[in-house]
């Protein structure tokens, strides 16, 4: 693993300056000058602090997702490169003319889409969902080398966004967004409290990631990769998705849109909350903060000592544009909520942590990790609840049924 702590300068395997010029600084959408005073350099120092769980079932969470990271550790694609090539690939990537203009040119890196034309259709009654909508999602690229394998997975060419509510008008609906390796329609009602939305009279759309659930086929998904430019393409196709889903809800007549991610789509609706204002609430659940830094918290990173050192740096510069917290935020800090899992050992209360000091809301912390969710419902009660307090929801009438 990486040791983000070390002070002493390692010696360079080769110059690799072109990738790393920019390290320390952070990127600002409005001219493409470092302004935040949020820095990659600080990014990774102290993400790998653990809690000490102490209560049986925190013990039980917190093992858990040891055998989660040890899992994913196993998780090898066919086409794995050597660390080296990899390096050799980050460096010729830094040096074209499409990186180029994806570090210097952020106006044009999450594009407002026109007018998609959105198909609706109602689904049976044994479906998952009243209703789903679906739109052809051809974003544009910005790395044309990549165009002719980025588009020849022809079902990520679909996006897809299930109701789980009749009525839409005049009701506040939630985008809900998978994690890593999930976004099937089934897996995803049970995987949400979805009790604690039907509770405060929000409605419920099911939302899946580029290459996840129906629109990939392969574990783990083909994306994120090792594949930099594929990696930041995803990211910039699921934000174009998630704002033709917002406009569709607003369409249908829903009185305020937000979206809600868990784990990878924390990460994605975090990166939402940075390219457009145009959503009412973004609440983050179990979220990292920085691809390469849950990398290297989990000692992911390819290889060892320089080279893995490298790698990681190089995967930390080529990301700062995707990175939430290296851009400016869209949304005002009352309609930003973070939640993390004190003992998740994967997407550590640290990365939720710093999302909250970037977006200055607070950290909703429960006491379970990030496969056993123990306490979430709770969690997701203050954080819901505080939209509603603070003007960013309307509140429901609730009442509870006396016991007869």
């Amino acid at each position: 693993m990486v040791d983000n702590n070390c002070t002493e300068c390692l010696v360079p395997i080769y110059d690799y300056s072109i990738v790393a010029r920019d390290l320390h600084h952070v990127w600002d959408l409005d001219d493409g000058s470092r302004t935040s005073g949020v820095t990659l350099a600080g990014g990774g120092a102290n993400l790998a602090a653990r809690v000490g769980p102490r209560g049986l079932v925190q013990k039980l969470a917190y093992k858990a997702d040891g055998v989660l990271v040890a899992q994913i550790g196993k998780l090898k694609p066919s086409d794995l490169k050597a660390p080296r090539e990899l390096i050799h690939d980050l460096t010729a990537f830094a040096s074209s003319n499409d990186y180029r203009a994806y570090r210097h040119n952020p106006s044009d890196l999450f594009p407002t889409p026109g007018r998609i034309a959105v198909k609706k259709r109602w689904l049976a009654p044994h479906r998952v969902g009243f209703a789903e909508w679906s739109w052809q999602s051809l974003h544009p690229l910005v790395f044309k080398g990549i165009k002719r394998e980025y588009r020849s997975h022809r079902d990520n060419q679909t996006a897809l966004l299930r109701t789980l509510n009749l009525k839409i008008k005049g009701k506040p609906m939630a985008i809900l967004v998978n994690g890593f390796s999930s976004g099937h329609h089934l897996m995803e009602r049970v995987a949400w409290p979805m009790r604690e939305f039907h509770r405060l009279g929000i409605g419920v759309s099911l939302f899946a990631l580029p290459f996840h659930g129906p629109r990939g086929h392969a574990f783990p998904p083909e994306w994120p990769q090792q594949d930099t430019a594929f990696t930041i393409e995803g990211f910039r196709q699921a934000i174009w998705d998630l704002q033709i889903a917002i406009r569709a809800m607003r369409d249908a007549g829903a009185s305020h849109v937000g979206v809600v991610g868990m784990s990878l789509g924390g990460y994605t609706a975090s990166l939402l909350a940075t390219v457009t204002s145009d959503v009412d609430f973004v609440l983050s659940y179990i979220p990292i903060c920085s691809v390469p830094d849950v990398m290297n918290d989990n000692d992911l990173v390819p290889g060892s000592g320089d080279v893995q050192r490298a790698l990681y740096e190089g995967y930390r510069e080529q990301l700062v544009p995707i990175t939430p917290v290296c851009r400016m935020p869209k949304v005002e800090p009352k309609r930003v909520s973070i939640i993390s899992g004190a003992y998740d050992r994967l997407a550590t209360v640290q990365h939720g942590k710093r999302l909250a000091d970037h977006f200055g809301t607070e950290l909703i912390t429960f006491p379970g990790a990030h496969l056993v969710q123990h306490g979430r419902a709770k969690a997701f009660r203050e954080s819901l609840e505080g939209f509603q307090k603070k003007g960013v929801l309307p509140r429901r009438g609730w009442v509870r049924r006396r016991k007869s």
